[in-house]
């Protein structure tokens, strides 16, 4: 694992850390690919092959995940496969030593589901996160959601149970609950913020309840589109962050 970290990237530091032996263990936010955990319940296959992505779309399967850089901004050559997470650029698995830190916009702070990782290989270390060459899913914890907000036929614990199924991973009633049973890495916080660690706290407020079905039902309207050739965007390269 490397020294260095993460380059005053948000949510990590602009200063180098001492080096970390093993592995870390940080948490994080995914949003839920629901129609294919609506295909599950009933009884389908999923249609893709993770069922969780990450801030910037990256899939997470189950078992080990290997991170894989798209190449960075304004048409940046990708990170070579041993040098990922590089130092000037955002891939890798990013991962928190807190749940407060994790928020960092919008998007990723109405990920429907929160999780604990455990990353290794090489990692660049902060005093508010990692970013990882490497990682595995330990426990998930849903977010519980309006109920009106749910996809049709879709219940709170259908969700649960799936992707606890599906990762071969404990999903927890609650973040308490996730975080005793897999205590993050608090040796890279200040001392004084090492309590962060264990708090179930997520951002500075409560965020508002996830409206999964108006999500659900915009990614069905966009699949649609795509499927009709409405839409001709060729696939661009994406960095595997998040």
């Amino acid at each position: 694992m490397t020294t260095t970290a993460g380059e005053s990237i948000p949510g990590f530091s602009s200063r180098d850390l001492p080096l970390a032996a093993g592995s870390v263990t940080g948490v994080r936010l995914w949003h839920v690919d629901m129609p294919s955990v609506a295909a599950v319940v009933s009884g389908t296959p999923p249609r893709v092959d993770g069922l969780l992505t990450g801030c910037f779309a990256g899939v997470w399967n189950r078992g080990e995940n290997v991170a894989v850089c798209g190449g960075g901004s304004q048409g940046a050559p990708p990170c070579q496969r041993d040098l990922v997470p590089g130092p000037g650029c955002g891939c890798g698995f990013w991962a928190y030593w807190a749940l407060r830190y994790a928020w960092r916009c919008d998007y990723y702070w109405r990920g429907e589901v929160i999780g604990v990782i455990q990353g290794y290989g090489r990692t660049r270390i902060g005093t508010r996160g990692c970013r990882c060459g490497k990682a595995r899913i330990l426990g998930l914890h849903v977010r519980p959601a309006d109920p009106d907000g749910l996809p049709p036929g879709l219940r709170y614990d259908d969700v649960a149970e799936v992707l606890g199924s599906y990762y071969g991973v404990p999903c927890y009633p609650s973040l308490a609950d996730m975080l005793a049973a897999h205590p993050l890495t608090a040796d890279y916080l200040p001392r004084r913020h090492r309590r962060l660690a264990t708090s179930p706290l997520l951002g500075p407020a409560t965020p508002a309840p996830v409206n999964w079905l108006r999500e659900w039902a915009l990614a069905g309207r966009r699949s649609a589109g795509n499927a009709a050739g409405s839409e001709d965007t060729p696939a661009v390269p994406r960095r595997q962050v998040g």
